[in-house]
């Protein structure tokens, strides 16, 4: 940084910044630190358009910051003093436009002890993109300013001028490129999907939402949208209004005038109702899973993708490198299109550097030249502050694992003291982690409390989903802990690495004197099939799918040594009502689930011999299926009971068993689903399989 003299008034200081700002449209980060004095005084100099504090008079709360998406701001005041939510400001700052400033109001007092997110925070103060001004007084009461420069300032006549690239229709060239390749989709072949891949800010989404005007004004469509949320495609929905005779019914439904429409479905409901539609748009896929992005390419032939490589939406370059994989095998003639000029601001904005690194944005993998063995050990937290590159490390390999890793569970890894952190190392690169929450300990009251709904605890998930769902004081009472994260570099999964961080976190609870470790996660087959490996025993499956992932949360417990009491009565809780649930709340879960859930939990059962006979003649053709329902049924619960090889419990005859027999799917359901006729092929097939496991 250049530090200024001390003639230099920060009027003067502030005029430097924004014109080199202005000469070359790119945002600076300034950091503004004093008293309430000194900071009124600052703000009244720098008047910036907006305010965002929850305690500066006449400023905008952060908890209204999301009405700002979609908008273009000037200079920006943040005051970050009392709290830092990461994706809120990220949110935010990516409204300005290139030629502003971003005022970060900070607590300039250093010798006063932080946490260890606000001591790394604070060193980005001084980041070679930053600017700083902070009041500084002296012994005598007199007060003078620091004021630095950032480093990558340059006020030479030979910088680089900004030059304008966009169309005539107002686009960047790169998102014109986009909307054609949208449009191709549309009115070429069929199966030849487009990807739209892009940093933050570089327009994508108002990209798609402009293709999607012009299609819909052209021709009578309806183009479906999803996302993992309905905040996440406004842009999408603003940018299809603009100028379009058309008008928006309700947040999820925009109507042009010609009678074509743009519709909005969450990606659960896309893929359990399958609407019709002539084309597919899903914005923010980086932050879908890629199952369900499988499922959208083998259910639509015309659907365009985007996706955010860096930022809060996305999961960095490790998710296009897996969903290219998923193009390549099943759709060969994809079209890729990246953007990479920003709208609002210039390349090499000062202001969107300082954001990636700040926030670990681009923290990506890195793969080790020789795997070796593999270490498992305990990761201090205090040592990883000071290791930024071990820290980015882990904080990649958590991204690159799960789709809705945040920037703000930077905070909680560094912050969080109920947290304990295990990395896996190959010599010195991580190359898998586990993080592990202690839950659970409270008093006999306030669990009774929770219980009875009259209290809710911040955090405890998986301690409290149980205390509350299943009348179980004594899971709160006691402590558990839970696996809330636990994730291997993609290339070097199936060694035994996740089996490895697992029994090092069972081992410390165990040490810690906790009996029981749980987990809860979106529940596949594959999943579920590794922690049941584990010894892990479901206890609770979520009723409602995640709009998401579309997958039902599945909650699991273990005890490391002897059981408590009330261990054994979840686990029989459980089992009788996930039986009854099959027919009703279950009903379009998916069949081989229910088929390795029911093989663990199900007890063996033993038929009467009128019933085996039913079951046979069923077989061999005698009896007609709606006269040994209950016989089948319960044929069915006991032969998955006795099953040993949980490869048979995933084949087609089983599975078709199981969604007709045990979840009561209609047959016309269940004949399209499994590729029958109709009914009276689907049921030869279920006479075949029954009359081979007799």
């Amino acid at each position: 940084m250049t530090t200024l003299a001390m003639t230099v008034t920060p009027n003067e200081f502030l005029q430097s910044l924004q014109e080199a700002a202005t000469k070359r449209v790119v945002r600076y980060p300034v950091f503004v630190a004093g008293d309430e004095a000194y900071l009124s005084h600052f703000l009244a100099l720098a008047s910036p358009s907006l305010i965002v504090s929850d305690v500066l008079p006449g400023a905008t709360p952060w908890n209204q910051v999301k009405r700002l998406l979609g908008q273009e701001t000037h200079s920006l005041a943040l005051d970050i003093r009392q709290a830092l939510d990461v994706e809120k400001l990220c949110a935010v700052a990516g409204c300005v436009r290139g030629g502003e400033l971003v005022y970060f109001l900070v607590d300039g007092k250093e010798g006063i002890s932080v946490s260890r997110f606000y001591e790394r925070f604070r060193t980005f103060y001084h980041h070679a993109d930053a600017a700083t001004l902070i009041q500084q007084k002296s012994q005598h009461g007199s007060q003078t300013e620091s004021m630095t420069l950032p480093q990558s300032l340059s006020f030479s006549e030979h910088g680089p001028e900004y030059t304008s690239l966009f169309t005539s229709e107002g686009m960047t060239h790169d998102q014109q490129l986009a909307v054609d390749a949208i449009k191709q989709v549309l009115k070429g072949h069929r199966r030849r999907p487009a990807l739209i891949v892009a940093d933050r800010g570089r327009g994508k989404s108002s990209a798609m939402g402009i293709a999607a005007k012009q299609m819909l004004s052209s021709e009578v469509k309806t183009v479906l949208v999803t996302a993992p949320s309905i905040a996440n495609a406004e842009t999408l929905f603003q940018h299809a209004l603009l100028g379009g005779d058309c008008t928006r019914a309700n947040k999820y439904l925009v109507t042009y005038s010609n009678g074509s429409q743009l519709k909005f479905v969450a990606p659960d409901a896309l893929l359990q109702d399958t609407p019709t539609c002539d084309l597919l748009l899903v914005d923010e896929a980086a932050a879908i899973p890629v199952p369900m992005l499988n499922q959208m390419l083998a259910s639509y032939s015309r659907i365009a993708f985007s996706t955010t490589e860096h930022g809060y939406e996305g999961t960095g370059r490790a998710f296009s490198l897996r969903f290219r994989n998923l193009l390549n095998g099943k759709a060969k003639g994809w079209k890729e299109v990246t953007l990479t000029q920003p709208v609002r601001w210039a390349q090499d904005d000062p202001l969107e550097r300082w954001l990636f690194d700040a926030f670990l944005f681009d923290a990506e993998p890195v793969y080790p030249d020789d795997i070796g063995d593999i270490s498992v050990r305990r990761i201090n937290r205090d040592a990883l502050l000071q290791d930024e590159a071990m820290l980015r490390q882990l904080f990649s390999i958590l991204v690159t694992a799960h789709y809705q890793t945040s920037p703000n569970d930077l905070l909680q890894l560094l912050d969080d003291e109920s947290l304990t952190v295990f990395g896996a190392f190959a010599y010195d690169t991580v190359v898998g982690a586990l993080l592990a929450q202690k839950e659970g300990g409270f008093d006999d009251a306030l669990a009774a409390d929770v219980v009875r709904g009259k209290r809710r605890l911040r955090g405890h998930l998986l301690a409290q989903s149980l205390a509350s769902h299943t009348g179980t004081v004594d899971a709160l009472t006691s402590e558990l802990v839970r696996v809330s994260r636990i994730a291997v570099l993609p290339s070097l999964q199936r060694r035994s690495i996740g089996t490895l961080l697992l029994n090092a976190a069972q081992t410390q609870a165990s040490k810690d004197g906790i009996n029981v470790m749980g987990t809860s996660f979106g529940v596949t087959p594959s999943l579920w099939q590794f922690w049941s490996s584990q010894g892990y025993l479901p206890a609770r499956l979520g009723i409602q799918r995640d709009a998401a992932s579309g997958t039902h949360s599945l909650q699991l417990i273990k005890a490391l040594s002897a059981p408590p009491a009330w261990f054994d009565d979840i686990q029989a809780l459980f089992a009788s009502n996930f039986y009854a649930q099959l027919s009703e709340q279950f009903r379009q879960l998916d069949p081989r689930l229910s088929a390795l859930l029911l093989n663990l939990v199900a007890k063996p059962a033993i038929l009467s011999d009128a019933q085996t006979t039913q079951v046979a003649l069923f077989a061999s053709g005698a009896l007609g299926y709606d006269l040994v329902t209950g016989s089948l049924s319960a044929w069915m619960v006991s032969w998955l009971s006795r099953q040993n090889n949980t490869a048979k419990l995933e084949e087609k005859g089983c599975t078709l068993m199981v969604a007709r027999v045990l979840h009561r799917q209609a047959w016309d359901f269940v004949a399209n689903e499994f590729g029958y006729q109709g009914r009276k092929d689907t049921e030869l097939a279920m006479r075949h399989w029954v009359a081979q496991h007799l």
